[in-house]
């Protein structure tokens, strides 16, 4: 970001209330933590849960801040403060500190002409991210969003850390009601738009899978007509309405499809997998040419997100030898399907990051694939934000765990006991399926577990180890499960 303090008051729908001395000073960073603050830095008073950013307004400008952006009304002192140092104090338009934020980034967005990517959907969205800014940097000065920021403020965020020079920029986009992806667009202006899947995370806010698959369809709508490119999962039942709603034949927007079946333009084939539950596959292009690719990422739902990337980087000119190369070296962030080990020896598959039905079938079906004797632990917590059917969809995870072959089943939470009841209708013993309020009622039944696999003949095991899957939404606090059962990362799993 290289934004002048004339660009800001023009373009950041605030008001003014103290002005600068020179308007022409550049400011080069952008800040909503008054303790990350240096000199060169505009200052958004962001209106947190746990903390308030116009309370910390002094305390920027005493750090160097070179303008603030008020989200309520300030205080005679920090007016003064202002005033005193000479520094730019304007107030968000009905105290909207988001749509400021989004108005900058748009004003920057204007300067960058290197390739947008927008990627969208139900679950896989920072995965795939991460293995298109893999796939782009072979080729490109390439920028990414940090992380999993996938909000107005995360999106603003990757925008205006963007540089001219950058040639590839990969935002993620979330959403949790319809128009949100919309208004991310509006100051992203991509390119490209990837989405990944439409499932049934935030049925709750939307209703229903179709606007769901509305509200994603947003991204598309933006893309430009003539040049912009959709790439899209050919296998997903409402692939369909999505190009319906995008209106992308009639704009004349470019398609490619990517997934497992026929039909779809990149494809795999061949997949195996090691016995950790590492795949590699045959990837067929549209030339019909054929390339070997292996993943450092477990289980099937992380081949459609590299197929996606695939499809991203043959459309921006990479190489495919130089795409399955950057495939390969994308390791899977904390939280999401991180392998770590017990000093007792266990494997902990910790997937705490997030949950919904799609994921948690997708990381139950990884814990079966795993080449392994030990026993089969999973914890299971909440879903959240599934609207009406979060019963059934719980009920049917434990249907799913049990078919698939867990031998312990451990559920944590309300919506937990739900789980624990789909396992039991569908006849896994009652011994076997633990209900538990909270963590630490699950780390006692965990150990528990382990005290009877090794006293038992009957549940002993190779190596008498377990390996545990632990998953739920994020704010079931289930990491908290490994640190419990003292695993750390291990390179050796």
């Amino acid at each position: 970001m290289k934004l002048t303090l004339e660009q800001i008051i023009k373009t950041s729908h605030c008001d003014v209330l103290v002005s600068p001395n020179n308007s022409e000073t550049v400011l080069t960073a952008l800040m909503w933590d008054s303790r990350q603050v240096v000199p060169g830095s505009l200052f958004v008073a962001i209106k947190g849960e746990k903390a308030n950013g116009n309370d910390y307004l002094v305390e920027a400008m005493e750090a160097g801040a070179g303008a603030v952006i008020a989200s309520e009304n300030p205080s005679r002192k920090v007016i003064q403060a202002a005033r005193d140092r000479k520094v730019l104090l304007v107030q968000a338009k009905d105290n909207d500190e988001i749509k400021s934020l989004l108005s900058l980034a748009r004003a920057w967005r204007s300067n960058l002409e290197g390739t947008v990517v927008g990627i969208t959907g139900s679950s896989g969205k920072t995965t795939t991210k991460d293995l298109i800014a893999s796939v782009g940097a072979r080729s490109f000065a390439t920028h990414a969003t940090r992380g999993n920021r996938n909000s107005e403020i995360g999106l603003a965020e990757t925008i205006l850390d963007a540089t001219t020079e950058h040639e590839l920029i990969v935002c993620e986009m979330g959403m949790q009601a319809l128009g949100e992806i919309a208004q991310l667009c509006e100051a992203a202006l991509p390119h490209i738009g990837v989405i990944t899947n439409i499932g049934v995370a935030h049925c709750e806010q939307l209703g229903s899978r179709e606007n769901i698959a509305r509200a994603k369809a947003e991204l598309l709508l933006s893309l430009p007509n003539n040049t912009g490119i959709a790439i899209l999962p050919g296998d997903d039942p409402f692939m369909p309405l999505l190009c319906q709603f995008a209106q992308l034949d009639e704009r004349m927007v470019s398609t490619m499809t990517y997934g497992l079946g026929e039909q779809n333009d990149i494809r795999a084939t061949h997949i195996t997998y090691d016995e950790m539950g590492y795949p590699s596959f045959r990837v067929w292009m549209p030339d019909g040419q054929c390339h070997l690719v292996s993943l450092s990422l477990q289980g099937e739902h992380n081949i459609l997100n590299a197929l996606a990337a695939m499809a991203v980087g043959l459309r921006i000119g990479v190489a495919p030898v130089s795409i399955a190369q950057a495939l390969a070296a994308v390791k899977p962030a904390a939280l999401r399907q991180e392998l770590l080990k017990t000093t007792e020896g266990d494997i902990i598959l910790n997937d705490t990051y997030n949950a919904n039905p799609d994921s948690m079938r997708a990381a139950l079906s990884l814990l079966k694939r795993l080449a392994t004797n030990n026993l089969r632990i999973a914890v299971l917590g909440d879903m959240y934000e599934l609207g009406n059917e979060e019963v059934n969809y719980h009920r049917q995870i434990g249907e799913y765990a049990f078919v698939n072959g867990v031998d312990e089943l451990v559920t944590v939470g309300e919506l937990g006991r739900e789980i624990a009841a789909g396992a039991l209708a569908v006849g896994m013993p009652q011994e076997r399926v633990h209900r538990c309020a909270n963590v630490d009622e699950a780390l006692d039944a965990l150990k528990s577990i382990r005290c009877q696999c090794l006293s038992e003949p009957a549940m002993k095991n190779e190596g008498n180890s377990c390996i545990i899957l632990v998953k739920a939404s994020r704010g079931m606090e289930l990491e908290r499960i490994a640190q419990g059962l003292n695993a750390s990362v291990n390179q050796d799993v």
